[in-house]
């Protein structure tokens, strides 16, 4: 059957066709030829809520033991073998269902059918004692490295507390370590022969391919699997409380409180699904809102504000959260939350507000629709619980019917003087916070002493297993498809305007969306000594109104456009980033004029930003990988650089700067001298001009002071420096050192040479920390690449007893690297990233992304081709000079982040070079 959804009004359309293999596999087909790419997703109908108590855990568990091997794919082979055409890949396990993903160059389509119909019908045969412990040790760490952050059992907390026991969503996703290390090969068999069948399960094709190519090869790789049956369907099992329900839970790793306020909801797709989204919306989604106005800015209880509803398959449940200010009492944050109902109910909805919200649904439903793996993706979800492959633009007829009588309506009925589970968190030793009445949470949390390997390191040794029967030779890889793509660029136009602003566009008409950024200034580095924060806080001012805006009426103006309008600063730039509806291009930017030109500059508002920066910095503070990377900088580049910072600066910074030094920062660094706008759209450059034309005229030139970068030349306290997080059951490791700028000759050479090390899932370092030991969910590589701030990175979070294991095999690595560099890992890299490129540029985001690296570090518009040359060209021995020089382990700080109690010793024990304790300043701890 073929299906479009309509494509009047600006809307978007799929067209498909839909059909069923004998076997009772639903295939959905999407051409979309715009470009070189192809991608390919399987969604199966089994999530957690299929599991049983006791064998929590195992849908996703279950993800990832279908990427360890199949009969006709060795061990890891997955990984590599996408990794090397070129591809992207995934899989996702939710409460409902699992998904598997590739995206490839269109001629590797064939090779991923083969892959994905091995793992379908051809995988259970050889499921191993080993392969399933080495699992168990990934998927445990990817539980801690959850938990092991400020507020990580939150949701855990709310979803066992919300559900009765044994209802499908009364565990979490991830499940419990004890489950995990007790599956055995036979529960993987049986939930193998009940869920992972041809008929709970919809493939989806979408991209350049031919149709009638892409069917024979379905029914070649795919219609011979047979139909083990399918399961019978969950039952929609939505929850009541009799009664308010009250927990808490002292939290070790936070320094303030949070309440998190959970009302029973509704499944997905009931009928009030849609008025509760936008009911969510308008109680704390924006400025406006009853939350933030009293919570936020009245009562300045919480930086901000967040509720949302939660429909799932079976149930639903709708949150409210506020992770608030250090020493806030959570009664209070109650009282205010009553309050702020009770406004609601009060002033009523404003018809406006909900057109607003309508309006971003179906900016982010489209949104959502740009690349072909998105399309994919959702097509396979909405076929499988919504029954049709465009279910999401169905949806959207829904949501634009709901009126202002039916938000009223749900929130009568669903949170309006309900009962409600209340989780109080609060810091160590501060219980006095928690809400009144309030019962400490039973948590059965693992400790470092409880920590243990399930599987032996190294390689697994696979025992031999019988193959099943197929009417084609399996074991042969398929060849390419003809048709290979080669690199093609967006032809991108140039223009300067009259006041000297540069810009940059691409023609994009596949999607009625518009994207666009202007980078204004240098950001950060800007700055001047002891107010770093300031470019920080301007553009966090310029969010916040405009002369003839008030921040509320300024996001109803945005939001109306089904627009997002944002201006953000980082450690070098700063930039407007905005997103918009084709026909709304022109309102967008009579509002990007307003808030560049006529920023409000407001007292309150100010205060309102300001503090929410010093919260910022205070969370920044408690998180292992921040900890690590303000560390790393500073030790890198020494105290007295600016390079050091954070864009948001310190707490002692952001209490010295006021609204005037905002002011003064504005008048010196603004000018559109320096701005470069970027734009990927429906429309010609004249048209954009046109655009441009009230901005060009009112926004003049004026020369703009330059960035005095410093480095005081400060040696780092010691070549390891270690940070006690106590009770960490997960250690953060970041190695590295200087590198090269983004212009360097070398900057390309230098990603080159890092794929094979640590750049995916088929490099070194997570082959070897991940796939052979089961030390961590993941470990990478990468260079930073700017202007000023440049450098190399390794970085890992470790399972906390193989700290010292694990930072000893990085050591080995990059230590060896540069002689274990081979022609055939260049060649390798080669043909991957040649492949790679020749798909990058599918989505307006990606297109975006090459022209705002042009602007912020001055390419040329033809980079991409310059890099495709360097890359074939490149000979063995300039990526061993580039390695030399740059992943250099003798010249390496190593910053780890741990439990000092029982990590410092063995870490110590290594001899890497003087080590030192630090807190999470960089300072030694005596």
């Amino acid at each position: 059957m073929s299906s479009c959804a309509s494509g009047t009004d600006d809307r978007a359309s799929l067209e498909y066709e839909k059909y069923r293999l004998p076997n009772g596999l639903e295939v959905v087909l999407h051409q979309d030829t715009s470009d070189p790419v192809v991608s390919v997703a399987i969604q199966y109908h089994v999530g957690s809520n299929r599991e049983k108590p006791g064998k929590t855990g195992f849908a996703h568990f279950f993800e990832h033991m279908l990427f360890q091997r199949s009969e006709n794919l060795p061990r890891n082979a997955f990984f590599q073998k996408i990794d090397a055409l070129g591809g992207t890949f995934n899989g996702g396990t939710s409460n409902d269902g699992t998904v598997y993903f590739e995206t490839v160059p269109r001629d590797a389509l064939e090779k991923v059918l083969w892959m994905e119909s091995d793992r379908m019908g051809y995988f259970i045969n050889t499921v191993t004692e080993g392969g399933l412990k080495r699992e168990i040790d990934v998927v445990s760490n990817e539980k801690r490295q959850g938990e092991n952050v400020p507020y990580g059992l939150a949701w855990d907390l709310t979803f066992k507390n919300l559900f009765p026991q044994g209802h499908p969503y009364s565990w979490t996703v991830i499940g419990e370590i004890p489950d995990l290390r007790s599956a055995t090969v036979d529960d993987v068999k049986e939930f193998y022969d009940k869920y992972y069948t041809t008929s709970n399960a919809t493939l989806v094709v979408a991209g350049d391919f031919d149709k009638a190519e892409a069917k024979k090869l379905i029914e070649k790789y795919f219609g011979e699997i047979p139909d083990r049956g399918k399961p019978e369907a969950p039952q929609v099992q939505n929850v009541t409380l009799d009664s308010t329900k009250k927990i808490s839970y002292e939290d070790v790793f936070c320094n303030a409180p949070m309440l998190l306020l959970a009302y029973p909801g509704v499944e997905t797709y009931n009928e009030d699904g849609y008025a509760l989204d936008f009911l969510t919306n308008l109680l704390a989604g924006d400025k406006k809102s009853p939350l933030y106005k009293v919570l936020v800015e009245e009562r300045k209880l919480a930086p901000e504000v967040e509720m949302f509803s939660y429909q799932l398959e079976v149930a639903g449940l709708i949150v409210f959260d506020a992770k608030t200010f250090p020493g806030v009492k959570l009664d209070d944050v109650q009282a205010a939350f009553d309050e702020a109902l009770a406004r609601f109910e009060k002033e009523g909805i404003d018809p406006k507000d909900l057109e607003r919200y309508k309006n971003q649904e179906e900016t982010r439903t489209y949104n959502r629709l740009t690349s072909t793996n998105g399309k994919a993706i959702s097509m396979a979800r909405d076929n499988v619980f919504g029954g049709a492959p465009d279910r999401s633009l169905r949806e959207l007829d829904k949501y634009r019917e709901v009126t202002v009588d039916d938000v009223m309506r749900v929130y009568e009925k669903y949170v309006k003087g309900r009962p409600f589970l209340s989780v109080s968190i609060y810091p160590e030793g501060q219980s006095a916070l928690a809400v009144t009445g309030s019962v400490p949470a039973q948590v059965e949390q693992e400790s470092i002493d409880d920590q243990q390997m399930s599987s032996e390191g190294g390689q697994i040794v696979d025992d031999p297993y019988e193959k099943t029967p197929s009417q084609i030779d399996r074991s042969v890889e398929p060849a390419l498809m003809a048709n290979t793509p080669e690199l093609s660029v967006p032809a991108v136009w140039s223009s300067t305007l009259s006041n000297g602003m540069q810009i940059k566009g691409i023609e994009y008409g596949e999607l009625p969306l518009v994207n666009f950024s202007i980078e204004l200034n240098q950001g950060m580095l800007l700055d001047a000594p002891g107010k770093v924060g300031v470019a920080y806080l301007t553009a966090q001012m310029l969010n916040e109104g405009t002369a003839s805006k008030t921040p509320e009426q300024l996001e109803e103006a945005i939001g109306q456009l089904g627009a997002s309008i944002r201006v953000a600063c980082s450690r070098e730039s700063m930039t407007l980033s905005g997103l918009c509806l084709k026909k709304n291009f022109a309102r967008a930017m009579e509002l990007v004029e307003e808030m560049l030109l006529h920023p409000r500059w407001d007292e309150q508002s100010f205060a309102v930003v300001k503090e929410r920066a010093i919260d910022n910095v205070r969370q920044r503070a408690t998180e292992p990988e921040a900890i690590a990377q303000s560390v790393f900088d500073q030790a890198l580049y020494g105290a007295g650089s600016v390079l050091s910072e954070n864009p948001s600066g310190t707490e002692a910074s952001l209490q010295s700067i006021t609204l005037d030094d905002l002011k003064a920062f504005y008048d010196e660094c603004f000018s559109p001298k320096v701005a470069r706008m970027s734009f990927v759209g429906g429309f010609t450059q004249s048209e954009v001009e046109k655009s441009l034309a009230s901005l060009t005229g009112n926004w003049p030139a004026k020369d703009v002071r330059q960035p005095e970068i410093g480095e005081d030349g400060t040696e780092p306290a010691g070549k390891v420096l270690f940070v006690d997080y106590p009770g960490a059951r997960q250690s953060y490791v970041l190695i590295g050192s200087k590198a090269m700028p983004m212009r360097s000759p070398e900057a390309y050479p230098a990603v080159i040479v890092n794929d094979k090390l640590g750049a995916s899932s088929g490099s070194l370092l997570f082959e070897i920390l991940r796939l052979q030991h089961g030390y961590t969910y993941g470990a990478y590589s990468h260079f930073v690449q700017g202007n000023y701030y440049n450098n190399f990175q390794a970085l890992s979070s470790v399972q906390a007893i193989v700290t010292e294991e694990s930072v000893a095999l990085f050591r080995d690595i990059l230590s060896s690297y540069g002689a274990d560099y081979s022609q055939e890992f260049l060649d390798r890299t080669r043909q991957a990233l040649l492949r790679t490129m020749n798909g990058s540029f599918e989505t307006p985001a990606a297109q975006l992304a090459m022209l705002r690296k042009i602007a912020l570090y001055g390419l040329a518009d033809d980079y991409v081709k310059r890099n495709e040359q360097t890359l074939k060209d490149m000979t063995l021995d300039e990526a061993k000079q580039v390695i030399g020089q740059y992943i250099d382990f003798d010249r390496m700080t190593i910053v780890i982040v741990g439990d000092a109690k029982t990590q410092l010793a063995g870490v110590r024990s290594l001899g890497l070079g003087d080590l030192v304790v630090v807190d999470s300043q960089g300072r030694p701890v005596k």
